[in-house]
């Protein structure tokens, strides 16, 4: 589906108290968290380095980050909407070497070269000028400095549905939610334009066979339906028909999700 990036709500509206604490319970489901220590294990974190944690959201990652390098190391997270700060300070208020500060991914408020490692996981498809916000991870980061972004390309999901046509409309329609829906495809060469050298790809993929609230898939169809009701023709009905089908194959023992998280790992 082709999408004009500027219908796309920007993130800090996305991002309320509500919406902020249900991606947290998302992030918190055993699946997501497995993703996640699969992550830190590729971007393999030594004990005293500088890290920062772009788009920390509800700070899970940075919490990582913080405990990885330990007591002699530093900590910065950064994120545009102050719902999801206000959840990550609370995660990390025991550490007294994490700071958190509400920045722009364009314009980060850190000197040249202050980073060892920088980690961004579902940031950068939010972001407009993406290409500016790649060169300024490239400025902040430390000469022969690590950086780990992860984004997602939807329409690498796989969701069982008795109503395809309605399935694929869902998720058409969520894909409008951020600019950049298929930035995968062409990260790669944008980071190297951005001055990284040695990018590699990984797929990490998170894979549900059942219909159960403590994993990533069904979790997110509250977020994917109250953001779909109205756009694209679709109804309230549509999202409540699409939950139930959704719940039936669960029963029938016929329930699938994949979804591909590709992970870019580069030095600059």
């Amino acid at each position: 589906m082709s999408v004009n990036k500027h219908t796309a709500p920007s993130a800090q509206d996305q991002f309320d108290d509500a919406t902020s604490r249900q991606l947290e319970a998302v992030y918190l489901t055993p699946d997501v968290v497995e993703q996640r220590e699969k992550i830190m294990t590729l971007l393999a974190v030594r004990s005293g380095e500088k890290a920062l944690d772009i788009g920390c959201g509800p700070g899970l990652t940075t919490l990582a980050l913080a405990q990885a390098t330990g007591a002699s190391g530093e900590v910065s997270g950064v994120d545009i909407a102050e719902p999801m700060l206000a959840i990550a300070r609370k995660r990390c208020a025991v550490y007294a070497n994490v700071r958190f500060t509400t920045a722009d991914v364009t314009a980060l408020p850190y000197e040249d070269d202050s980073f060892d490692i920088a980690l961004a996981t579902q940031v950068y498809e939010y972001v407009e000028q993406v290409d500016q916000a790649l060169k300024e991870l490239a400025r902040v980061v430390k000469p022969g400095g690590r950086v780990l972004i992860v984004d997602t390309d939807w329409e690498s999901a796989v969701w069982a549905s008795q109503d395809d046509v309605r399935m694929r409309k869902v998720i058409e329609t969520w894909n409008t939610h951020i600019p950049h829906p298929q930035l995968p495809r062409d990260l790669k060469l944008r980071m190297q334009q951005a001055g990284f050298k040695e990018v590699r790809v990984e797929v990490v993929p998170l894979v549900n066979t059942s219909y159960d609230a403590q994993t990533y898939s069904v979790g997110m169809m509250t977020m994917l339906g109250n953001f779909a009701i109205g756009r694209n023709g679709i109804t309230e009905q549509d999202v409540t028909e699409w939950k139930a089908d959704a719940r039936l194959m669960g029963e029938q023992q016929r329930y699938f999700f994949s979804l591909n998280r590709y992970v870019f790992l580069g030095e600059k």
